[in-house]
């Protein structure tokens, strides 16, 4: 219960509002728009917790620099051709876009158990949604563009599927257990969501979901002099990766598979001489708004110039390319403020980090897979999953401090007598280390037991841990 009466539930139902809102039965329930509802609720949530934990640093410098970016883009107004669409954009990228990093990053990723609460919360939900893919599927028929919830489309829940998919990844690449029953149940979700990703009919949700895995293979790696080890489950993730790979194949070279699997033919539409309007249309805007931004490389346009120049018409319009959308605006001032945010998210991460943390890995997956997605589809304003995943790149680390020292050099440390041991240990101050001390401690009392050393009890008190 607590689970489902948490911040983490709220944010969820505000962040992912657009995958249910046009439900009939939704629209029957709630007195008004979910958005409104949950962000409200998910607001004076945040702000109980923000209040009543520690400050988190990291996320607040994140923040801070993404507010510069922010000041940036409202002063583009003062340029911009645009009025509408431009007031708009700055409108939602200031409230859903901070919203996000301010959940992700100051909220979410300063509790390991809150971060873990929302990745089950993330499945739970993308499993809703992809058993209303398979019942549609099953009523309309294969070879047809699939739409749930009053029109939600392939963007909307192969995304959601995608990036519950990562976490899943991440969970196997710590957890390598196949034959347990989480093992049976995460690999049979990962099917499922695989299964949406091909007959749903998004390329870019696929591609998004299958890249990452392609990317971080090569943490899996250890070189110690002449042997080269990896680990069991990076392998099994590169499974996964050539089992989707051989899955697409079998798709398109099967004859009773022709025509069923909407994504694939949609794929090979795209290199066909008969190119979607859509892909066509999307060509000629690259190129496009290549030479708007050239035109005014350092300042750019302004916010939401890219329909007025384009079109003519003040209208929501952009390049479905959130780089470009940023060069042709904001110009390459905008593009730094924008990598000095990205910057202040990643600066955190390092390769042992990923090895190690299963929680990590599976935040920089989703950020990775949500950072594909929005170079093909979506603005500024539409992106903010890329700005909550941006925001979980900063989770607490497993263990830190003196533990986290202590657990790195095991087995060089000198093993303390009984009175050093009640002084020099001393505990990270948040409650989701008390696994991490108690693992430390384990592997301490190993490594002098092996020396002939005992190590006496600690002396921390319970409400420390």
């Amino acid at each position: 219960m607590r689970a489902v009466f948490s911040f983490e539930t709220a944010f969820l139902l505000f962040l992912f509002a657009g995958r249910y809102k046009a439900n009939p039965f939704v629209m029957a329930v709630l007195p008004t728009d979910p958005v409104i509802i949950f962000g409200a609720l998910s607001i004076a949530a945040g702000v109980w917790v923000i209040s009543t934990e520690r400050l988190y640093i990291p996320g607040y410098i994140a923040v801070a620099s993404f507010c510069v970016f922010l000041v940036w883009m409202w002063m583009s107004l003062s340029w911009t051709p645009g009025f509408v669409y431009a007031r708009l954009k700055v409108l939602e990228v200031t409230f859903f876009d901070t919203w996000a990093l301010i959940a992700g990053g100051m909220i979410i990723a300063n509790s390991r158990e809150r971060c873990q609460r929302f990745f089950i919360l993330l499945n739970v939900f993308a499993l809703i949604l992809a058993i209303q893919v398979l019942l549609e599927y099953i009523r309309q028929g294969p070879g047809r563009i699939i739409l749930i919830n009053g029109g939600d489309g392939y963007l909307g829940y192969g995304r959601v599927c995608g990036l519950a998919a990562m976490t899943l990844f991440a969970y196997l690449a710590a957890k390598p257990r196949l034959m347990s029953k989480t093992g049976l149940m995460i690999m049979a979700l990962l099917t499922f969501y695989v299964w949406v990703l091909l007959f749903g009919g998004g390329k870019g949700p696929l591609i998004a979901a299958l890249v990452p895995l392609a990317l971080v293979f090569p943490l899996g790696f250890s070189i110690r002099g002449r042997r080269i080890g990896i680990q069991r489950g990076h392998l099994l993730m590169i499974g996964g990766l050539i089992a989707a790979i051989g899955a697409i194949l079998w798709v398109i070279f099967d004859p009773d598979m022709a025509g069923k699997a909407t994504t694939i033919n949609r794929f090979a539409t795209l290199f066909s001489d008969n190119q979607g309007v859509s892909d066509r249309r999307r060509t000629m805007q690259i190129w496009e708004f290549i030479t708007l931004g050239e035109e005014a490389a350092i300042f750019g346009q302004g916010i939401g110039a890219w329909p007025i120049l384009t079109y003519g018409a003040d209208i929501r319009h952009h390049p479905h390319s959130l780089p470009l959308e940023i060069i042709g605006e904001l110009g390459a001032v905008g593009l730094v403020l924008f990598g000095i945010t990205c910057f202040a998210c990643l600066r955190l991460i390092t390769l042992e980090r990923l090895r190690q943390d299963a929680l990590l890995l599976g935040a920089f997956l989703m950020t990775l897979n949500m950072a594909l997605n929005a170079g093909t589809s979506g603005d500024l304003g539409e992106n903010r999953y890329l700005f909550f995943t941006m925001g979980l790149l900063l989770v607490r680390p497993l263990w830190g401090g003196r533990a986290a020292a202590l657990f790195a050099d095991t087995r060089d440390h000198d093993c303390p007598d009984d009175s050093e041991a009640e002084n020099d240990i001393t505990l990270p101050d948040w409650e989701d280390d008390r696994q991490g001390f108690l693992a430390i401690r384990r592997r301490l009392s190993l490594a002098c037991a092996d020396d002939g050393v005992a190590v006496g009890r600690s002396t921390v008190s319970s409400s420390t841990l």
